[in-house]
């Protein structure tokens, strides 16, 4: 067999002109030289370019997303290589990414940040040019923290100028011998799920690495039981393409023959992939981006509307607690007898952000008039009260009062309820019956009313007032309660995964105000909606 260096064509010869040599081989591995810049002033997102785009090229935008140890890495650089022409016999490896090689020239440790980057290969006399955007250390030991720093980071990728307005797949990574997907694997992808609209799902297609060729059984029966939304074949299976990872194993004779095999496969699996990639169903980002801040307005709204329902809860207890002791006492009320009860009382308080809150959560716009938190969780990005996502047209979206943004501050403070025990007596309650501005229980009682009526009377009234407050509190609680069934169902209309977190923890905080206000068919929908995505019996024969 002839040796890949009597071969290697012009091409390859300029390519290692442009490259520097990280190891003999065979394969000899080269790592470009592309041309570095950020794409944001902290160096958060960035791009690395190796070559010069053609107008006549049609551009391939991928996503990749994967765990760490999925091989994620090396699969970026196989498709670096197939846009390259490199065949097995050339006996080269071209890599681009910042991992890999003994002898790594670059500093370690930006291996594994929450930094997102983009890379962009131009062949020349190749129709097809390649744009990559990577997400490494995604499912790192660090934990949930720095994963949500990278979606943060992906976000801003799709907001900047410079940034990926297009995209043409998500390509989820996982091994072939995965057979059931971890809690890890779950929130890597619902935290990018979470970026996206509906629209994307048939976008989306699993990258199946440490294939031995043979039917990724275990990993699509994963895939399948989890409920991960993705592009689906005819056969309803879900689109995948096998990866071996083992191109820069080290050549030698009795192994060159199951090594060229494992190119073929990998070579056979991308031929196919970008055959697939169709420009009807290139995605636009500015949707996506839409989508993203509507989704931003809807779990700030959603948190809001729980909080108020807490207030109101708050109200409806202490009403009850005056009812009740009202009721206990009713013969010394007919006497005349002054007697105390006591009342958990609840007030607002404006206190500043635990020092342990994530650096996302440092942040909160509040309105200054409503006494609301308006966007309380995520809410990092804005400069100022103006700039929140929860701002639109230069009104607030969340509070009560949907106030102008004037009236907002965005600081490390929120609005918190608070409660204690008060002893009250008759005859102050009774001064407060009579006030016209009751800052005890918000209660106002038509005093002039009072006043005509006969001393036996006055038990019945307070009765009748107290009902009336409850009732109307009920209802303003019923009617919050359907508000944040509205908003919680259009979220979900809208949303390929919304935030699993912050949803499901209203949910469950939702669903027995529903069955308490007599609403089951709001209820139910709820808990289905909670459910996690059932594992389904369903399996890849």
């Amino acid at each position: 067999m002839a040796t890949g260096s009597q071969e290697t064509s012009l091409i390859l010869c300029d390519l290692i002109q442009k490259s520097q040599l990280i190891s003999e081989g065979p394969p000899a591995r080269y790592r470009l030289i592309a041309e570095e810049r950020n794409l944001d002033e902290d160096g958060s997102v960035r791009k690395w370019t190796f070559g010069q785009r053609d107008i006549d090229m049609q551009n391939k935008i991928l996503l990749m997303v994967g765990e760490t140890g999925t091989g994620k890495t090396t699969l970026i650089n196989v498709m670096v290589n197939y846009i390259l022409g490199v065949k097995f016999t050339d006996e080269v490896w071209f890599e681009i990414t910042e991992e890999g090689g003994d002898n790594q020239m670059l500093n370690q440790t930006k291996s594994q940040t929450t930094e997102i980057t983009v890379y962009e290969v131009f062949v020349k006399d190749n129709p097809i040019c390649l744009t990559i955007i990577d997400t490494p250390g995604y499912g790192d030991t660090r934990g949930v923290e720095y994963d949500k720093q990278i979606a943060e980071n992906l976000y801003k990728l799709f907001r900047s100028d410079t940034g990926v307005k297009e995209i043409d797949a998500v390509c989820l990574v996982v091994k072939a011998s995965e057979n059931r997907l971890t809690d890890r694997q779950h929130y890597i992808f619902d935290a990018v799920f979470s970026l996206f609209g509906k629209d994307i799902e048939n976008s989306i297609v699993i990258f199946i690495t440490h294939s031995d060729g043979m039917p990724p059984k275990d990993a699509l029966n994963a895939i399948k039981r989890a409920g991960i939304p993705c592009r689906k074949n005819k056969e309803n299976v879900p689109e995948h393409f096998l990866f071996n990872n083992r191109q820069t194993e080290e050549r030698r004779p009795e192994y060159n023959r199951a090594l060229q095999a494992i190119w073929d496969l990998t070579a056979d699996s991308l031929k196919y992939f970008f055959s697939s990639l169709k420009e009807q169903n290139r995605k636009s980002l500015e949707q996506t981006e839409s989508v993203l801040i509507q989704s931003k307005r809807l779990e700030a709204c959603i948190s809001n509307l729980q909080n108020r329902i807490a207030s109101v809860e708050c109200k409806v207890n202490e009403l009850t607690q005056i009812q009740k002791a009202l009721e206990e006492n009713q013969e010394k009320i007919k006497k005349k007898e002054n007697f105390t009860f006591t009342v958990i009382k609840s007030y607002k308080k404006y206190v500043s952000l635990s020092r342990n809150a994530s650096w996302w959560d440092r942040k909160v716009t509040s309105c200054t008039v409503c006494k609301e938190n308006c966007h309380e969780y995520n809410c990092w990005l804005a400069p100022s009260a103006l700039w929140c996502e929860v701002i639109k047209n230069g009104y607030c979206t969340s509070c009560t009062g949907k106030c102008h943004f004037t009236k907002h501050v965005r600081e490390s403070k929120k609005y918190v309820t608070c409660s204690e025990k008060s002893i009250v007596t008759l005859e102050d309650f009774k001064k407060q019956y009579e006030s016209s501005n009751n800052s005890a229980t918000d209660i106002k009682f038509d005093s002039k009313a009072y006043e005509n009526k006969k001393e036996e009377e006055e038990k019945m009234i307070m009765e009748m007032n107290l009902k009336e407050e409850l009732t109307k509190t009920e209802k303003e609680k019923a009617e919050l309660v359907e508000e944040a069934y509205n908003t919680i169902m259009k979220l979900s209309e809208i949303s390929l995964k919304p935030d699993s977190d912050l949803i499901f923890q209203c949910l469950d905080f939702l669903i027995p105000r529903t069955e308490e206000t007599g609403r089951e068919d709001l209820a139910q929908k709820l808990r289905e909606l909670r459910k996690l995505q059932p594992e389904t019996q369903e399996t890849i024969l």
